[in-house]
């Protein structure tokens, strides 16, 4: 894999190709000679979240080498490394997967660069890809190359975002087979319309020169820059609505959406389990936020599809539907299962049983997917309340008990301190294992986060349910400490330099 390090990012020499620069994993790998081309990522679901979970931004994607072990790689690594792919499965009709990257390069000075999007797919299958922008908003959809595959050029409309997530799914709900491996693989290409940002690198350029030369005026610069900036975001919208329409317009005379219903209306329709057409659906689809759609899908699968196979679960056990009502269920960070409201002991105990057995992951999931307090928070803080959910419920099982994850630190040579002696061994001394990498990556990242949070401590939180005619929806029961306060702690903001005063987007992330 050929990685450019040189450090410069100015000057046209370096328009033949992006400048990358390696990962943490990635030098790790290529160190110890296990970085190669036409590597193929395998996604290994180890984690509490899924990746039909639009927010489960760290994956594990493992290589496998019988001779030197496996190497786990960011999906990033494929922009880098063009002779790589993901290989990647449906596991039945209905299934959906998420991946999310980020652009691997400087955009705002290296706006010389398109990426593409290529999916290989089985024979006889046909799935959609649909790409997303940070912000939650449909910015592009695989289509038809002629070459028997799909492909789509992430949009150049700004230098400004660069996370991006992609989802797949079965486009005419027809049966697959969980062994049917679709492939994703990425080309950096030449940007084609790089003068539509051309302003903005011209503009950050001078902006950045006049603040490293210490220029008195430089402030004069950094508002050229935002006058810019407030352009392209009305830009972006305009291409964005532009997009959507020819989307729309695409549509089988059938299946465009002739009706006088708002999105929001149609997407709540679709949280209490209405069924939608598929004008209605492929309507939604193109307009909606991601973010609200999957709030409602999953409102709807909690409300319906699951609290169906929960109660069935139970009816073969002698329990009927009326003994539910009024309960409610509480899972802790840890994974302790607490169930109220059922008088009868023996079916408290039942019920308490199928959770922690068989639905305690799902459930954690609807509720990360529902609740407002955990829905709601920025990426970087979603991040680090999840990865004491993984952290806490993986400790507590090898383990036995409860550790204080407040007192864990790293060590010289790069491992997890502070953990009891039989989690320590398995933490510190296993190698070529999908799940202790992912445990790893979230304690570096919570000793990390817990350095800055300091005295206000780590965000834990309960997901709760109440079960009531008939069915389960998500009881918000919020975080044990001052999430608002926190997220200002991990997300501070620059003073007095080229960035305090730089104008943001008014898009909200949702990546």
């Amino acid at each position: 894999m050929e990685i450019n390090s040189n450090h410069s990012t100015y000057g046209a020499a370096f328009r033949q190709k992006p400048i990358f620069f390696m990962s943490g994993k990635e030098t790790v790998a290529f160190f110890e000679g296990k970085l190669k081309k036409n590597m193929t990522l395998q996604e290994d679901s180890c984690t509490l979240g899924s990746n039909d979970t639009y927010r489960r931004q760290h994956t594990t994607y493992e290589v496998s080498d019988k001779k030197k072990g496996s190497t786990f790689l960011d999906l990033d690594f494929l922009i880098k490394d063009e002779t790589s792919s993901l290989k990647g499965n449906l596991s039945d009709k209905k299934d959906v997967d998420f991946y999310n990257f980020s652009i691997p390069f400087n955009r705002t000075i290296q706006n010389y660069f398109g990426v593409q999007i290529y999916m290989d797919m089985p024979e006889g299958c046909d799935y959609d890809l649909t790409l997303y922008d940070e912000y939650g908003n449909q910015v592009g959809k695989a289509e038809w190359d002629g070459e028997g595959r799909k492909t789509l050029t992430i949009p150049n409309w700004d230098t400004n975002t660069n996370k991006y997530c992609i989802k797949i799914e079965n486009k005419n709900g027809e049966e697959v087979s969980p062994h049917d491996y679709y492939k994703i693989s990425f080309k950096v290409t030449e940007n084609k319309e790089q003068e539509k940002t051309d302003a903005i690198r011209e503009a950050f350029g001078n902006l950045h020169g006049a603040y490293s030369r210490k220029d008195e005026n430089w402030r004069e610069y950094l508002d050229k820059y935002n006058e810019v900036l407030m352009d392209t975001e009305k830009n972006y919208t305009k291409e964005m609505e532009k997009f959507h329409q020819k989307q729309f317009e695409s549509l089988p005379e059938e299946k465009k959406y002739k009706g006088g219903r708002t999105v929001d209306e149609l997407l709540q329709d679709m949280a209490e389990g209405k069924t939608l057409d598929d004008a209605e659906m492929e309507y939604v689809k193109i307009f909606v936020n991601l973010k609200d759609f999957e709030k409602a899908q999953q409102k709807a699968e909690l409300k319906h599809d699951f609290s169906e196979d929960f109660v069935k679960d139970l009816e073969s056990k002698g329990i009927s539907r009326d003994e539910l009502e009024g309960m409610q269920i509480k899972i802790e960070s840890n994974g302790n299962v607490t169930v109220s409201g059922i008088e009868d002991k023996e079916v408290r105990e039942q019920v308490q049983k199928l959770v922690e057995e068989k639905y305690s992951d799902r459930m954690y999931q609807y509720y990360t997917g529902i609740a407002d307090s955990v829905g709601n928070l920025s990426s970087n803080t979603y991040q680090y309340a999840t990865d004491v959910q993984e952290v806490r419920r993986y400790l507590k099982g090898v383990t036995g008990e409860d550790i204080s994850l407040e007192n864990l630190y790293l060590t010289p040579d790069g491992k997890i301190g502070g953990l009891p002696g039989k989690a320590a061994n398995l933490i510190n001394k296993t190698k070529d294992n999908a799940k202790i990498e992912r445990i790893k990556d979230a304690l570096i990242n919570i000793i990390g986060h817990n350095r800055t949070s300091g005295d206000l401590g780590i965000p834990d939180f309960t997901s709760e349910f109440q079960f009531s005619n008939g069915a389960f929806s998500v009881a918000d029961s919020g975080f044990t400490v001052d999430m608002a306060a926190l997220d200002r702690r991990l997300t501070p903001q620059p003073h007095d330099n080229m960035y305090s005063d730089m104008y943001a987007y008014s898009f909200r992330k949702v990546l």
